[in-house]
């Protein structure tokens, strides 16, 4: 028996050997998938994720200093599903009807238009009317309440009939949390606390910042001429329902297996016929590309086709925060991915689109260098527009040499009023164009300064500083000619040559 004992000894030892090369190969087929978003983030700011397959099996992840799956991150619009799931449970209870005005609910409910009635379903599904602006124009006003946030919209006027066409607007959501409140005489953060977060084990989601930075909450940043700039995100909690939940990848793994499965760890808090509706094809969302990769909206959530997949997904955008979470149908696998930077130059949800479309059959894409590359091109216009400045000045400093014989030549109006009134309104223009023509585009209104610099703050600075430039350019020129004692006179008149006596005068 010896020599049978030695045999297996040395097979053990072989298999042994064999063993730790294979342990490292990939073991389940999302493990490439994982491997190409971790290298998507790696060069990205503090970020979480966590991929999720019907069987159970999760993988959590992050990059970045102090950050694990357990850190939070603020949601942004991924609220709004947690909203519609209140509101589902409601249904469900019989306190609430999806076809029922929402007047019903808070009569004193109106906008500025023909008051047609708006349905709790049409504020789900995004067809109330309200223009998209309407739900931007406070966003950045962090002490105004839900109350006050719904009852401006007296002054909005619908863009459409209700239930006619898809509009985005994060007001239908905060009206829809107001609700919540009115109905169940909850809070909205105490009934999401006790009816959808305790359910489901999200103990690390948290309806206010306090709470969620004593957890570790993880901080945005800005980015500057390519450099980050850590932000302080002020709390909102009026815009708690459509925007400003915090959660972290893990807790978002209990949501999205539920949201996948009907169920997670036994509880369903809610049924699988509302999740249906939730995550039905309801309405088509036409040119509104409020978010990427959808073509219909359900009831807080967005749906469309990834590499031949249907896919159910939604993302969420703060100033310095960007959150995508999504799942694949007939592959029964989610993603979920959290980030702490949204600069609006940048696609920021692409290592989440590329990941779920891995897992959804596709080719790994090439990671790029987009970042450095887009603000490669953007510090070198700042330095052009540098440049320019210094070269303009040392123009103006030459030319300034000249100015007695220039007022002398050509006079005070032409050298001093026309340049100060071009460059008047050359940096009424510049400002005009950004902060009116931008801000009616995108927010149906004058874009304040402020709100241009949490969104995109290094061509907020480089536009400021074109319009002050401008603006002291013209104004020093002036002064300067001004100053000079040939200023206070034009063009000398000419004296006609004297007349010989007993000259004729000409006749005319």
């Amino acid at each position: 028996m010896t020599w049978r004992i030695r045999v297996a000894a040395i097979v053990a030892a072989m298999l042994a050997v064999f063993a730790v090369p294979a342990s490292a190969q990939p073991t389940s087929p999302a493990d490439p998938a994982v491997a190409h978003l971790r290298a998507e983030l790696e060069s990205g700011p503090p970020s979480s994720y966590a991929v999720v397959s019907a069987d159970g099996k999760v993988t959590t992840g992050a990059v970045g200093s102090d950050v694990t799956p357990q850190s939070p991150f603020l949601l942004g619009s991924l609220s709004k599903s947690f909203t519609a799931m209140a509101v589902m449970q409601l249904v469900e209870a019989g306190e609430v009807g999806l076809d029922t005005p929402i007047t019903a609910y808070l009569p004193w409910f109106r906008t500025a238009g023909a008051n047609d009635p708006i349905t709790v379903r049409q504020l789900l599904n995004q067809t109330s009317g309200l223009p998209t602006e309407a739900g931007t124009v406070d966003l950045y006003e962090p002490e105004t309440t839900l109350e006050q946030r719904v009852r401006a919209l007296a002054d909005v006027v619908p863009v459409s009939r209700p239930g006619t066409a898809f509009h985005y607007c994060n007001k239908n959501y905060a009206t829809l949390g107001l609700m919540i409140e009115q109905v169940s005489g909850q809070s909205y953060a105490d009934y999401l606390k006790a009816h959808v977060l305790a359910p489901l084990g999200m103990n690390r989601t948290f309806t206010n910042l306090a709470d969620a930075r004593r957890a570790g909450l993880i901080e945005g940043s800005a980015v500057l001429f390519g450099l980050n700039v850590p932000r302080e995100t002020p709390d909102f909690p009026g815009a708690r329902p459509d925007g400003y939940l915090v959660s972290t990848a893990e807790d978002l793994s209990h949501y999205l297996t539920f949201q996948m499965t009907g169920a997670y760890r036994g509880a369903r808090p809610l049924s699988a016929e509302s999740l249906r509706l939730m995550h039905r094809a309801a309405v088509p969302t036409g040119d509104d590309h409020a978010i990427d990769g959808i073509d219909h909206y359900g009831f807080g959530w967005g749906t469309g086709t990834l590499h031949g997949q249907p896919v159910v997904q939604h993302d969420g955008d703060l100033t310095r925060y960007h959150a995508n979470l999504g799942y694949l149908p007939d592959q029964r696998v989610g993603l979920v991915v959290l980030t702490s930077r949204n600069p609006v130059l940048l696609d920021n949800g692409a290592p989440f689109h590329h990941t779920l479309a891995i897992l959804a059959g596709a080719p790994a894409p090439e990671i790029g260098n987009g970042f450095w590359l887009t603000y490669g091109v953007l510090d070198g216009a700042a330095l052009l527009v540098l440049a320019a400045m210094v070269l303009a000045t040392r123009r103006q400093i030459r030319r300034a040499r000249k100015l007695p014989d220039l007022l002398r030549d050509k006079g005070f109006r032409r050298v001093a009023v026309r340049p100060l009134v071009g460059h008047l309104l050359a940096a009424a223009a510049l400002y005009g164009a950004v902060f009116v023509g931008v801000g009616t585009l995108s927010y149906g209104g004058w874009l304040p300064v402020d709100v241009a610099f949490e969104t995109l703050p290094d061509f907020t600075v480089l536009v400021l500083a074109g319009t002050a430039f401008l603006v002291v350019r013209g104004v020093t020129w002036f002064a300067l000619a001004s100053r000079r004692p040939a200023a206070r006179h034009s063009r000398p008149a000419q004296t006609p040559p004297a007349r010989a006596v007993g000259e004729a005068h000409p006749v005319r």
